[in-house]
């Protein structure tokens, strides 16, 4: 008996070590693999899925995966090894009492599997719940600035207090149906323990069976007691887990618009160099190809050269065009086979590494990581030699903040790089992107922040760093773009016009009517 517990023990914990370590192993592969096939995924994706429902499925369906695959599957194995033994030595006693005993089984399975089902709607419910209160609270998380400025604290309180009300209930509705179906199976188990109590027992007095089996007829039934009751938590975390899988295969299934960027990073690739053509370019965002009949183009039949070295300005009323003209020369959306060349090769059968190792893109929104200045001067995967850092550190103007900073460059800008101020954040991403040494700088309104004079010495350090490059830049302050090789105007998608400076304000068309009015506001800006 010392020996049977004893091996018992050791059975207990290998198995415990075998199955519930490969289901960390399992969570382990899925988590990394899920994160690959995010960084993978083209901005289509992100500009229709919620950053908080992405989390909550890499997070919490996740750690359900892990409970499907471990506790789940190590219960199921125990219970199948427990009900097989132990109908194996009940048959064996009393084939009689145990067809009798076990009468209720049947109509008990055949409910389980209809309250399942229930059960699984139910915590995919509570599942999309879950990731609707995480996507609130990374919102309100993020954009915590604009919360308090527009004193609105109480009201997203307020909003993130029903989401919970509605997690709650949710959770209630399906803890309700659990605790109904453990109960169910609860009842059967005694049921069928008090039916053996009484046939048994009248067995033994009539002498069918001896006392001894009557005893040992009970143990074996109290053996498939717990596996039983068991059964309902087995079933509800696996239909939990069934619907984590469909969450998480949700966003496996897609696919990128635009091949990922694998390539090594310190593979040897030859820039990107030449003529940028641009032949009846037209664009809807991914987003809108459901009913892109209705909804208007983010471009429509553009037609473009831009030279190689040159300086080409991009402007434009705001929803012009301008910003996904750029964003398309960097591939990070899919573009029209046919419409869009550079060196006279079509930027489809360029490599998307290939590409994008060749263009420093600066977008709007200036965004740093949670790192130090110097690490996210060098994100793009650049060396760290200190004459390229301080060439971009000095081209971007950002050397005499760093002499104020606590730890210099190795000074920690804090999450989304709000410890600094807007033009400091603008600058250092405008050196994360010279860093590299691009073939094509790509300067998208990245310099909104900065005062004009600062912004006209960026441009002059500019102008020196990127000669025999081609440099597009694209500006509301229409001042600093006089000294441009050529300035091309957009409205509603398409080219109005382009020229130099002097020709469009000859012209009298769109660019000097938005060149007099961004003079006016300078003017009332002064005063």
């Amino acid at each position: 008996m010392v020996a049977a517990a004893l091996g018992a023990a050791v059975v207990r914990t290998l198995s415990r070590l075998a199955i519930l370590g490969s289901a960390r192993k399992i969570a382990f592969d899925v988590r990394n693999y899920f994160f690959a096939h995010l960084t993978r995924l083209s901005a289509s994706f992100y500009d229709s899925h919620r950053t908080g429902d992405i989390m909550s499925r890499g997070v919490n369906d996740i750690q359900l995966l892990q409970s499907f695959f471990g506790f789940a599957v190590m219960n199921l194995l125990n219970a199948s090894i427990v009900y097989t033994a132990s109908l194996v030595l009940l048959f064996r006693i009393d084939v009689r009492l145990t067809l009798i005993s076990l009468v209720l089984y049947p109509p008990l399975f055949f409910v389980v599997n209809r309250m399942s089902r229930r059960v699984y709607v139910r915590s995919r419910a509570v599942q999309e719940q879950l990731a609707a209160i995480s996507n609130h609270a990374q919102e309100n998380i993020a954009g915590i600035q604009q919360v308090k400025t527009y004193v609105q604290e109480d009201r997203e309180i307020a909003a993130f207090g029903e989401l919970c009300a509605e997690f709650r209930r949710r959770n209630l509705s399906m803890a309700l149906l659990r605790g109904a179906m453990t109960s169910m199976i609860g009842i059967v188990a005694g049921t069928g323990s008090l039916i053996v109590l009484f046939l048994g027992g009248a067995s033994v007095i009539s002498g069918r069976i001896t006392f001894g089996d009557f005893v040992a007829f009970n143990t074996y039934l109290g053996l498939l007691v717990w596996p039983t009751i068991a059964l309902g938590w087995i079933i509800n975390t696996f239909q939990r887990g069934a619907a984590a899988m469909v969450r998480l295969d949700e966003v496996l299934r897609e696919d990128p618009d635009v091949p990922p960027a694998l390539d090594d990073a310190e593979q040897p690739l030859d820039p990107v160099a030449g003529d940028i053509e641009i032949r009846g370019l037209s664009f809807h965002y991914p987003h809108d190809r459901a009913d892109a009949a209705e909804s208007v183009p983010a471009l429509r039949d553009v037609h473009l050269s831009i030279p190689e070295n040159s300086r080409v300005a991009l402007v434009g009323p705001v929803g012009s065009g301008k910003s996904t003209l750029a964003a398309l020369l960097a591939r990070l959306y899919p573009v029209p086979r046919g419409t869009l060349f550079i060196g006279g090769t079509d930027i489809n059968d360029i490599p998307v590494s290939r590409l994008r190792r060749s263009i420093g893109f600066v977008p709007q929104e200036a965004f740093l990581f949670s790192r130090s200045v110097r690490e996210n001067v060098l994100f793009g995967g650049v060396d760290d030699d200190a004459r390229d850092v301080d060439r971009a550190i000095r081209v971007s103007h950002l050397a005499g903040d760093l002499s104020a900073f606590p730890e210099g460059l190795d000074t920690l800008v804090g999450e989304r790089g709000y410890t600094l101020s807007g033009g400091q954040r603008q600058r250092a991403t405008l050196a994360r992107a010279v860093v590299g040494d691009p073939r094509l700088l790509i300067l998208d309104d990245s310099l909104s922040s900065v005062d004009a004079d600062t912004e006209r010495s960026i441009l002059e350090e500019l102008d020196r760093m990127m000669q025999g490059r081609t440099t597009i830049f694209i500006s509301h302050r229409l001042s600093t773009l006089a000294g441009m090789d050529r300035i091309v105007v957009m409205d509603r998608g398409a080219v109005a016009e382009q020229g130099t400076h002097d020709e469009l304000m000859a012209s009298n068309g769109v660019y000097a009517r938005l060149f007099r009015r961004n003079r006016l506001e300078r003017d009332l800006e002064a005063r």
